[in-house]
């Protein structure tokens, strides 16, 4: 996460003197996002599509406040929790999260909006959505935290969410639920605007309709990997983030790694590139490899960019929690052994 005192005006000092990813050369502007970023062999209509939808449905998440029951450390190690050092300061903490579900209500379902006009009305609507977004529990850490969030859709131009035409403002998260062990926080924003609704559920809906025609044209991306070294052939990962909470990019790498050692979650290692501010961004990445390593499929993999493990290599992670996800165990014997190789 990227923490700032500035407001966006600190943001944007932040991006021009990262030490992370100077120039962030490998970061592509969601607005200037061509066919040609992508590698040769995974160049079509569909896989575009794809990434334009899940960049539809990247949001920004900016949090006003800090929590002051952050913990000292990360679960189970000594490394610093992410905004302990800034617990309970008025300090911006901005960070990236996805919509996973959009749901409708009408009369017929017997419940009331939750959100704050209607908490304070004796005539509560009936007639409303909950639009649920992911991101990473050290970004948005608490209910405290989750009622000073603001979530930023469409925030794909322009130096500042106010200065984008279209960006649509989320304010205030309720039924925010949370694991430290995962990194994973779960939010809902109530809301009347069912054309808003209606717009991200089409993309959810198209989203899925696309993974089927990717997957078709895997045979096609295979005869091209077969071509490349042993990293290139590793499986194709991309994000799409808000690096220092600036607008929308997409960063594409590979998929390198699955660490099994925790006893609650896998970890899922990659060098797609990431920044401050790109923690709780979705992290979409194939659903199987075959023991040649060359066959894939996609699906929307269900984790969230928690941090870096190595940046002088350039590995990044997330946690997916153990029985969400099975690794099978070829995949876990076949990454081991290229880990090795490496190492060797």
């Amino acid at each position: 996460a990227e923490y700032s005192y500035g407001g966006e005006a600190d943001l944007h000092r932040h991006y021009h003197s990262c030490k992370k990813n100077p120039g962030h050369k490998y970061f592509i502007p969601v607005d200037k996002f061509c066919i040609k970023d992508l590698p040769e062999g995974y160049r079509h209509k569909d896989m575009m599509d794809y990434i334009r939808t899940e960049s539809d449905l990247t949001v920004r998440v900016t949090v006003q406040y800090v929590s002051d029951m952050r913990p000292e450390t990360l679960p189970g190690s000594d490394r610093p929790y992410p905004g302990y050092d800034y617990k309970g300061q008025q300090k911006m903490t901005v960070g990236t999260g996805w919509v996973h579900y959009v749901q409708f209500f009408n009369c017929l379902d017997g419940v009331t909006c939750k959100c704050q006009d209607c908490h304070k009305s004796s005539v509560p609507e009936t007639k409303f959505a909950t639009i649920n977004i992911t991101t990473a529990t050290h970004v948005v850490f608490d209910d405290l935290e989750g009622a000073h969030t603001t979530c930023h859709l469409f925030f794909d131009s322009g130096s500042t969410p106010d200065a984008c035409s279209g960006v649509v403002t989320l304010m205030g998260m309720s039924s925010r639920y949370s694991e430290i062990d995962t990194d994973w926080c779960y939010m809902k924003h109530f809301t009347h605007d069912l054309d808003l609704a209606r717009r991200l559920d089409r993309s959810l809906v198209l989203r899925d309709k696309l993974r089927p025609a990717i997957s078709a044209k895997i045979s096609m991306i295979n005869v091209y990997r077969r071509r490349l070294t042993s990293v290139e052939k590793k499986p194709l990962l991309f994000i799409v983030s808000h690096p220092h909470g600036c607008r929308k990019h997409i960063s594409i790498g590979h998929w390198t790694s699955v660490n099994n050692n925790n006893p609650k979650v896998f970890s899922f290692e990659y060098t797609t590139p990431t920044c401050p501010g790109s923690s709780g961004a979705h992290v979409y990445m194939p659903y199987e490899l075959s023991p040649d390593s060359l066959c894939t499929g996609w699906f929307n993999f269900p984790g969230s960019h928690c941090g870096s493990l190595d940046e002088q290599l350039g590995i990044n992670y997330c946690n997916v929690e153990r029985g969400e996800y099975t690794v099978p165990a070829y995949v876990l014997m076949l990454l081991c052994v290229c880990v090795c190789v490496c190492v060797l």
